[in-house]
């Protein structure tokens, strides 16, 4: 019913065909790469795809200060859209089917001008990045980050304002279970209220950690997700017990053991309730 993937950068800095080779292990369908263009070798990709049969199913793009798409830095800005474009070419030529793209950086915690003008410089951005997107093949999808990581979209409800205000077909929205579990009430309402733009599923539990070993109500909202028709990939962004996400680079070879755990546990998780759901 759905394919599973999940994105590349939890597993930190190591090499590319080690997390092939741990999603084929665990029965994954594909992969989502981190976007980072420049350090990625789409002829060694198109490899790992062929060597383990798994698909790129879409790019998880890293939005840094300098690419806020919401600055009102024009230079700042130019240089954030240039790298959505960027990551819609690696995504292209990966056969990837969506970028995510996060408004505001991570980090930043109120507007360096007016929430107003960096809203409206958002839907710029983002109209530009779409347009181009378009020509290839790419959507864009729209996470809304908890308001601890970033200021200026933080619910599926604003996700949605601004995809509709940027007013593209190439432009729709990404549900963000952890996130969601933090600034939404009622987590299958508000995948309703966006569903027609719903291009893109993150899953985590409540903690960050694998599908199951919270509270999240994963049956619930894979009900949701099969009533709304999504189609797209479930993409496991799981993180063990760490105060910073990135910091599972630099984990200790005895305490990586946890992302085969992860890995594992997700899928089982979720095949198992859809099993039950049938």
């Amino acid at each position: 019913m759905f394919k599973y993937s999940a994105t590349q950068w939890i597993y930190g800095a190591e090499p590319l065909e080690a997390s092939f080779k741990r999603l084929r292990r665990f029965g994954y369908d594909g992969i989502e790469l981190a976007g980072e263009p420049a350090s990625l070798d789409t002829a060694e990709i198109k490899r790992l795809m062929a060597q383990y049969g798994l698909s790129v199913t879409s790019i998880c793009g890293i939005y840094t200060a300098e690419r806020d798409l919401s600055s009102s830095d024009p230079d700042i800005r130019s240089h954030a859209v240039a790298y959505v474009k960027a990551c819609v070419d690696l995504a292209a030529e990966a056969g990837a089917k969506v970028l995510i793209v996060v408004p505001s950086p991570v980090g930043k915690s109120a507007p360096g001008t007016t929430a107003r003008e960096e809203w409206s410089n958002a839907v710029s951005s983002l109209r530009e990045a779409g347009q181009y997107a378009e020509t290839r093949g790419i959507r864009l999808a729209i996470e809304a980050l908890n308001r601890f990581e970033t200021y200026l979209v933080n619910k599926l409800d604003l996700a949605k304002r601004l995809a509709e205000e940027v007013g593209m077909p190439s432009v729709g929205i990404m549900a963000d279970l952890f996130h969601m579990n933090i600034e939404e009430r009622n987590p299958c309402q508000a995948i309703r209220n966006i569903a027609p733009y719903l291009f893109h599923v993150h899953i985590a539990d409540n903690t960050r950690e694998a599908a199951g070993l919270g509270i999240t109500d994963f049956a619930a909202v894979l009900r949701t997700l099969i009533d709304v028709g999504y189609q797209g990939s479930l993409t496991m962004e799981f993180l063990p017990a760490v105060s910073n996400p990135y910091a599972a680079a630099s984990m200790e070879t005895d305490d990586r053991a946890v992302f085969d755990e992860f890995t594992r546990q997700s899928i089982d998780h979720l095949k198992g309730l859809l099993a039950e759901l049938r």
